[in-house]
């Protein structure tokens, strides 16, 4: 629906070889996927203009060889370095972690691990193994850096230890023991574990960046005789096909990656079956492997012609939009790595699914969302996603000329700059980014513009499968180039096996959104009910009513160029306990007039990761400020009847690192909440004096009084919404 908003008062290169560079035409088709009988290699890494543009760059005396010379100089520390394989394959970082603390451990010794909080010692395999894989990831970055070498400079040495390392995996894999990341799911284990790693997309991702690369730019070197060749292919490279095989993931990422390896490692194999079932995909041969493989996962699987292939992927695993379906950058970025793998290595075989329908949009889409601070807005299982420190955009780039690519790429000489051809250059300033719904995928970005370059970002999406968060209608906010309200994501140290993960950073009490009667949503989707950008504001109304049983919410943000306006109205059948919550950074959090005291976080799914809780009790406006090194960001929330303010605070990457909360109740079957964030230059006066909540006619309304002006909004609850905004100057 279109939501209409009267304002009173005041009245926003070198072209990918052998193919056509430009968007997807409508009637593509799938090329046949074929090798030629005596395939030459470099196959899959390197076309013969990308190795001759590299050479060249590294014989000249400009920014690009320094861009090479330290890719050279890895290699030159890898080959320096004894290979130290490790007895056994590696393990996921989640196991590397204080069970009581939840934070990582410290290797202090042999056999011996410490939580730097409570000093508990950990010993036992799961813990050497969790450091055998930054081992393992060690020698094989060390193997590619050192393959790259030999490429670019014709050394020797390098094919030598890239040689070294890969017969060395071709002598051990079938040796390590096999294992996976649980120790109790026995048809999980089976089906997702590895030898390498734990995982069979741990596996993937090691053969079809690293492995199979590698293998491909050492091929024709006498550092490989001829058992070498058949060792690494019937010993390493076969073997972590078929064990990826069994696993059929579906539209996950996981997917992704298991794609990518078996056309790499098919390609450098010369099996073109394994590419084929890589682009088109295929089933095990066994009925029993088929059901068994797709039964332990926890999410539905799609049917459909060609399922868990790349084609299928594209189909069935990304929104409308562009976004990856499991509504989080940072596995977003994690899928498209290996679906950009996978193009890459079938382009430079003579294949173009570049042209593949839904590949583009999965560029696009981000470019549009880059919020002030140069990152993506953080939801799901996220860290910080800044899409400029990428390279997959100059693939991209190269493939459709798609202007609104430039602004990912970066200014100066990278290795795929190099490659691709491109001249790297500042982007050119064009038009602001605009206001956006993206309403397959239920996201809006909301941009003002203005001295304080204010953006939002709220989600109302479906709930994105196991790396999605209960944060259904939660928003993140920016000003002065920084973020403000924050999305606490995921911790840096991937703890998903421990309880703050499901307790506090998939909880919706972690996340700028309400809770009800103290617990956190249910998965749900929501649904638009409005958007509108203008030149001097934006706005956004969209409801739940799927996250609660019996309860209703509907959140309005109105972003002007000044302060961001949020309304969140409330509906059940009987009387609830709603809290407002709402997480900006800042060294620290002052409420106006109150009487904090101390009080027990009791009553909050999460609540026990919550510190120094404080509360009191009023009937007043609510005004607050969160302090910070570069902006204060003051918060004003309008009176409600024996309202219950928390003030506390929560983890952001760590149980260590902080963020200030600022938590609103209310009680009743329909209960409003209006709240007016304005940030302002550190140490600037606080702008907001009042926000009252006002019914005209039926209709709320928000009245700001600020130190020079109060601005009235009302909004029109009826079908087809009117927000008058009217702007009255004091004197």
């Amino acid at each position: 629906a279109d939501l209409l908003f009267a304002v009173l008062a005041f009245g926003l290169l070198a072209a990918v070889p052998g193919f056509a560079a430009g968007p997807a035409p409508t009637n593509w088709a799938p090329p046949a996927i074929t090798l030629p009988d005596k395939p030459s290699h470099p196959l899959i890494a390197v076309t013969s203009n990308e190795l001759a543009r590299l050479r060249a760059a590294w014989k000249s005396s400009g920014p690009e060889r320094e861009v090479l010379a330290e890719l050279v100089r890895r290699g030159d520390a890898a080959e320096s370095r004894p290979l130290d394989f490790p007895p056994r394959g590696g393990q996921h970082n989640q196991w590397y972690q204080c069970g009581k603390c939840q934070v990582a451990l410290g290797r202090i010794s042999e056999g011996k691990h410490r939580c730097p909080i409570c000093k508990k010692i950990y010993s036992g395999d799961i813990y050497e193994e969790a450091l055998y894989k930054r081992r393992h990831g060690s020698i094989l970055a060390g193997m590619i850096d050192a393959a790259w070498a030999y490429a670019i400079t014709s050394d020797e040495k390098y094919a030598r230890h890239a040689a070294r390392a890969l017969t060395g995996y071709a002598e051990r894999y079938l040796e390590y023991p096999f294992h996976a990341n649980t120790r109790w799911n026995v048809p999980w284990a089976w089906v997702t574990g590895g030898r390498l790693y734990e995982q069979t997309v741990s596996e993937a991702s090691a053969l079809a960046l690293q492995i199979a690369p590698a293998y491909d730019l050492v091929f024709n070197s006498p550092a490989l005789a001829p058992a070498d060749h058949n060792a690494i292919r019937s010993r390493l490279i076969l073997p972590m096909l078929e064990n990826i095989d069994k696993c059929k993931a579906g539209r996950n990422n996981w997917q992704s990656w298991h794609n990518a390896a078996m056309f790499a490692g098919g390609a450098v194999i010369h099996d073109p079956a394994w590419m084929r079932k890589a682009v088109l995909g295929g089933m095990p041969e066994s009925r029993f492997m088929r059901l068994l493989s797709e039964a332990v996962h926890d999410e539905h699987i799609p049917g459909g012609e060609g399922r868990h292939g790349f084609l299928w992927q594209l189909k069935v695993s990304a929104t409308g939009d562009g976004m990856w379906y499991e509504m989080s950058w940072g596995y977003h970025f994690y899928a498209l790595r290996a679906l950009t793998a996978l193009a890459e290595a079938a382009r430079r075989a003579g294949l173009d699914l570049w042209r593949a329908p839904g590949l583009e949009s999965l560029f696009t889409m981000p470019v549009e969302c880059i919020m002030p601070d140069g990152a993506m807005p953080r939801f799901g299982d996220d860290v910080r996603t800044v899409i400029s420190d990428s390279d997959l955009y100059e693939p991209a780039y190269a493939a459709y000329r798609n202007p609104i690519l430039l602004n990912a790429l970066p200014g100066s000489p990278t290795f795929q700059s190099i490659v691709h051809g491109r001249a790297p250059a500042p982007a050119p300033k064009g038009a602001q980014p605009a206001s956006r719904l993206f309403e397959d995928t239920g996201l809006a970005i909301l941009r003002a513009g203005g001295d304080a370059g204010l953006a939002a970002a709220i989600i109302f999406g479906d709930y994105g499968g196991s790396h999605g968060h209960l944060d259904k209608l939660g928003f993140v906010f920016f000003g002065f180039g920084e973020e403000l309200a924050v999305d606490p994501g995921r911790a840096r140290s991937q703890a998903y096996r421990q309880s703050i993960h499901r307790n506090w950073y998939k909880a919706t009490l972690s996340h700028n959104a309400v809770v009800v009667d103290g617990k956190s949503q249910a998965p749900a989707s929501g649904r638009i009910i409005a958007f509108t950008n203008t030149p001097r504001f934006a706005a956004i109304s969209a409801e739940c009513g799927e996250a609660w049983p019996g309860v209703t919410q509907r959140r309005t943000m109105v972003l002007t160029a000044q302060y961001l306006l949020v309304l969140d109205e409330l509906a059940a059948k009987r009387p609830r306990r709603f809290d407002w919550l709402y997480h900006n950074r800042g060294t620290n959090l002052l409420v106006s007039g109150s009487n904090l005291e101390p009080c027990p976080a009791t009553g909050l799914d999460g609540g026990e990761y919550l510190g120094n809780p404080r509360a009191f009790q009023t009937d007043a406006p609510i005004l607050a400020v969160f302090n910070g090194a570069r902006a204060d960001t003051h918060l004003a929330l309008a009176a409600m009847p024996g309202a219950r303010v928390l003030a506390a605070d929560g983890p952001l990457g760590s149980v260590t690192e902080r963020v200030p909360l600022l938590a609103v109740t209310g009680t009743g079957k329909n209960v409003r909440f209006l709240a007016a964030i304005m940030p302002v230059r550190a140490g600037a006066p606080g702008p907001i004096q009042n926000l009252q909540l006002l019914e005209t006619a039926g209709c709320p309304a928000a009245r700001i009084s600020l130190a020079d002006r109060e601005e009235t909004v009302r909004l029109d609850a009826e079908a087809g919404i009117e927000i008058s905004i009217s702007r009255q100057v004091r004197r």
